[in-house]
């Protein structure tokens, strides 16, 4: 069976990809941070979702492994900043396919430690090229970046192509701009294969943290009586490119069967929504009379682009790449799956 390698496999984008490759027959060895409690992965652990020391299984000499009840699953608890702890789970996994979407993934906590960003997605980085170059191991990896890297070039009011300069203007957006430097660096200095796919505002099931998941999860909570009828939001003047969750593992799987070693490719719709927009879609599914109270201080970001938009035209050239998902029913499949999380779990 061959094995892959998954960093933040616990995340959102890791633990759906996760379920796509176990039903395609993959071994996996899907890489979580320690301590934490299992999030998004949580089916494969019968439902529990903090472990003790003591009830960690060994691998290789490391008391690492989370117990899981799928035969071709680890779950493995390993730091990105851990260079030796990595080296020995890629040496013994010598896996196909590495797709490195651990990280810390957020603009506002690299403000306020930017050393912990740098050390996670850049250093983290390097902990993963370095053991394939020293042991000579075959895989292919492919490095998860983001949108955040072209930072002022969005002044251009256009779609942004692969090709626009790279100008971040905070340091998720830096680490992930290094990020993608020394991936190309390890293929074209030592053949390491590497593809890598600047994600722009990916969404759906399990997602948190960003503009449709928080209205959504509030929404379904204010439905179900949780909660008084109040949303506070940010700012809801920018527009954004949304994609849904199914189309960004179509575009994660063509990257890694048919991607071209050292390139880049946007994962993005191509078409952009105001999220004021995306907040009256998400109000739409609930019966209750909601107030809206905008522009509330702790949702504000310190930087907050107009438009960020994505031309997704390499990808659909050059792999088959199609969008098939509408922001409507990303936004309804998200506020059905919070509607059921939350029945369940109150």
């Amino acid at each position: 069976m061959e094995q892959i390698i998954i960093t933040g496999a616990d995340g959102f984008l890791g633990s759906h990809l996760t379920d796509f490759l176990i039903n395609k027959g993959y071994f996996i060895s899907a890489l979580k941070k320690p301590s934490g409690e299992v999030n998004n992965l949580y089916q494969y652990t019968s439902g529990k979702r903090n472990f003790s020391k003591k009830e960690l299984h060994i691998y290789h000499g490391k008391r690492i492994e989370i117990p899981t009840n799928q035969k071709n699953l680890i779950i493995l608890e390993c730091d990105l900043k851990n260079r030796e702890l990595l080296a020995l789970i890629i040496k013994k996994s010598n896996p196909k396919f590495i797709f490195h979407f651990g990280a810390q993934p957020f603009v506002i906590p690299s403000w306020e430690d930017p050393v912990n960003t740098i050390e996670t997605n850049v250093i983290g980085t390097i902990n993963i090229f370095e053991p394939i170059k020293k042991y000579k191991i075959n895989s292919k990896i492919i490095v998860a970046c983001s949108s955040a890297e072209y930072g002022t070039t969005t002044k251009l009011n256009r779609a942004l192509k692969e090709t626009d300069h790279l100008l971040a203007i905070h340091p998720y957006g830096i680490s992930k701009v290094a990020s993608e430097l020394l991936a190309r660096q390890y293929y074209i200095n030592f053949g390491i294969e590497s593809v890598i796919l600047r994600f722009f505002n990916q969404t759906g099931p399990r997602k948190v943290h960003d503009a449709c998941s928080d209205f959504v999860t509030r929404i379904a909570q204010i439905e179900l009586g949780l909660v008084e009828p109040i949303i506070e939001v940010g700012n809801l003047d920018p527009y954004r490119d949304f994609t849904g969750i199914k189309d960004s593992i179509q575009a994660i799987w063509l990257a890694a069967t048919k991607g071209k070693p050292g390139e880049t490719y946007n994962i993005c719709s191509s078409k952009k929504i105001q999220i004021r927009e995306v907040l009256k879609i998400a109000l739409s599914f609930s019966k209750k009379e909601i107030r809206v109270q905008e522009n509330t201080p702790d949702k504000l970001r310190k930087t907050d682009e107009d438009i960020i938009l994505g031309d997704n035209t390499k990808i659909k050239r050059e792999l088959g790449y199609n969008i098939t998902q509408s922001i409507e029913s990303i936004l309804k499949e998200m506020f059905d799956y919070w509607i059921d999380y939350f029945q369940k779990n109150e």
